[in-house]
């Protein structure tokens, strides 16, 4: 009832010239009202990590992510990496098809295939080299060129030991290492020894990299590091983040490994606009691959909230960009009911400074401005 109260009152003290305003004065008054009904709104922001299990170097990871997403998983806190699924993955073992031209599978020790525990459909007839997911716990068929981590074994009193190989290879490159360090390929000879394919610690690709001696994530700024023992080293540019332990790791940007993307409902639109504008303009959006979804003007809350969203604003063509912050009759109000957080908004701000906006020189704080005035903005997807 108070924030109801409230809003009667900001619409009911509105100025003259702002109740002349031909569209302003309607829109902002449906705001307040609608504003008052969700009162005690949070953080709307939203960023997703979208993992991917297909083996990429580090550029071609990146290229992939900001062609489909935003980029290369970025990082500001503990809490990101542990919100990281990264579960699933694919390893060579040495089952594989002699010649290509004859539908007979055997073991790379040479033992002939009497172990019939396919996926259902594979393998297919192109398949030549197999693979064991721990999605699945089943054998999958693929070509030997593909890149893949892989399991070696090593018979100890007629008993193979199993060893996972976090390294990236082809099926034939699979296979010379675990000849050099273990006996051979991994061969399963029942259902029992194939369940010991579970979850593993693996490398995966996010957006740390180097560049001349500093670490930069490759969109955003973030002192946030969880370096693993004896990290970083000399042994590559870029940075790898483990499956199970969210350690980081250096790692030649020429490796494939799986890699992690991130998304988030954020929408920089480098366009000048007023502030009004910037509000009309989110609002009439739409989600092109959901009508369902509508925008609005952004709101920031202060702390891990506004240092995610600043990492955006610098995407801006504008040295500062509107947010939904409104000054209305004595009270600030974000117009999408979210609470006012900030402690510092001015109780009573210069006529002509009622919008907030974010700069790019303060990255802990809301600047009021003046309406008129034209800069990029952010909208958001609810």
């Amino acid at each position: 009832m108070l924030e109801l109260n409230k809003a009667t009152s900001a619409i009911s003290m509105l100025t003259m010239t702002e109740m002349k305003s031909s569209s302003f004065s309607r829109t902002l008054i449906l705001l307040v009202l609608s504003s008052s009904t969700a009162s005690g709104l949070g953080s709307v922001v939203s960023k997703k990590y979208m993992y991917h299990p297909a083996h990429y170097t580090w550029h071609d990871a990146r290229s992939f992510c900001r062609q489909h997403y935003i980029d290369l998983a970025f990082l500001i806190k503990q809490s990101d990496g542990d919100a990281m699924s990264m579960s699933p993955y694919r390893a060579y073992i040495g089952l594989y098809r002699a010649d290509p031209q004859v539908d007979e599978w055997v073991w790379s020790t040479g033992e002939s295939e009497d172990f019939p525990f396919w996926a259902r459909g594979e393998p297919q007839e192109n398949d030549t080299c197999s693979f064991v997911s721990n999605t699945t716990l089943w054998i999958h068929g693929d070509r030997c060129g593909a890149y893949y981590f892989f399991f070696c074994h090593e018979e100890k009193l007629n008993h193979y030991n199993y060893e996972f190989i976090p390294l990236s290879k082809t099926w034939s490159g699979a296979q010379d290492f675990c000849r050099q360090h273990y006996d051979d390929l991994a061969t399963f000879s029942s259902i029992i020894s194939l369940n010991r394919v579970g979850s593993q610690n693996f490398p995966v690709w996010i957006g740390l990299h180097r560049e001349e001696q500093t670490w930069k994530w490759s969109s955003g700024s973030s002192d946030y590091r969880n370096w693993d023992q004896d990290q970083p080293d000399n042994s590559g540019e870029c940075v790898s983040i483990s499956s199970l332990q969210r350690k980081m790791a250096t790692k030649s940007c020429t490796d494939r490994f799986p890699f992690s993307c991130y998304v988030d409902n954020i929408l920089v639109v480098k366009e000048n606009k007023t502030w009004e504008e910037a509000l009309e303009h989110c609002q009439s959006l739409t989600s092109p691959s959901d009508s369902h979804h509508r925008y609005d003007l952004l709101s920031v809350q202060p702390g891990d909230d506004q240092a995610y969203v600043m990492t955006r604003v610098t995407e801006a063509d504008t040295e500062e960009v509107w947010v939904s912050l409104r000054f209305l009759a004595g009270f600030w109000l974000w117009v999408n009911g979210a609470d006012i957080s900030y402690p510092d908004p001015p109780t009573c701000p210069l006529e002509w400074k009622h919008c907030g906006a974010l700069s790019k020189a303060n990255m802990s704080s809301v600047e009021t401005r003046d309406c008129t005035e034209r800069k990029n903005f952010l909208c958001y997807r609810k």
